[in-house]
């Protein structure tokens, strides 16, 4: 089983981030702006145009030293968070946490499932290559070094079992940008972002992912489990 060829193999949350191509970026760019003045009125508007050019400015003076000592060198990715948070640091500015927060879930609605499918393999390719769960398995063995290496996650693999693996993760950069630009509670709609597509992509495998708690909301790591589903069978 030579898993190395699949789409997102060995390369970090981040870095697959920043290797959308710039049509799609563009496209996602255009699709959450549109989500985000719908939500506005019209001062509101004005407003948000005058809040993000400082809070863009802000964020540029970031002290990033000790994420970078992390191994975090993707100043793509850097780029591309950072005006994530000067966007749901504005809009929490103008409108208040709890309605930042619905935006940003609006948007997470309209782009995450696309976006995020982006970075692992098709489903087809997985089901040619095998028993879909242990080409998983496979698969994902390289992620808690690779990710550490690219300053991404830190995390370990906390169960290894015949029909169940899980990973917890300790330390994830897209918090801790969102601590250094005073907002932590933007990385909530990251992980609400998760929610909507990995639980359909993994079930159309066979497999259920699961996770109980996450960094954003305070819990101690992200604990993403994976379990073969009992009596289904997804190899062609």
């Amino acid at each position: 089983m030579d898993v190395t060829n699949l789409r997102g193999y060995g390369i970090a949350g981040s870095d697959a981030e920043a290797n959308w191509s710039q049509a799609f970026k563009a496209k996602l760019k255009k699709t959450s702006q549109k989500v985000v003045m719908k939500h506005l009125n019209l001062k509101q508007k004005f407003q948000v145009l005058y809040w993000f050019a400082k809070e863009k400015k802000r964020s540029a003076a970031l002290d990033l030293s000790d994420i970078r000592a992390k191994g975090m060198k993707n100043d793509i990715f850097i780029k591309q968070q950072l005006e994530y948070l000067s966007i749901f640091s504005t809009l929490k500015i103008v409108v208040g946490l709890d309605s930042a927060l619905n935006i940003m879930y609006a948007v997470m609605d309209a782009t995450a499932e696309e976006a995020l499918l982006l970075s692992l393999p098709e489903v087809e390719a997985i089901r040619n290559m095998g028993e879909p769960f242990e080409v998983l398995r496979s698969y994902s063995a390289v992620f808690p070094e690779t990710a550490k290496k690219a300053g991404c996650h830190e995390g370990v693999i906390t169960e290894e079992k015949q029909n169940s693996f899980q990973f917890d993760i300790h330390y994830c950069v897209w918090l801790e940008l969102a601590k250094k630009m005073n907002v932590p509670e933007a990385c909530i709609p990251n992980c609400y972002a998760d929610d909507l597509a990995y639980p359909k992509y993994f079930e159309s495998l066979g497999i259920k992912y699961t996770r109980t708690g996450t960094l954003a909301k305070g819990n101690a790591c992200c604990d993403l489990r994976f379990e073969k589903m009992e009596g289904v069978s997804k190899t062609r």
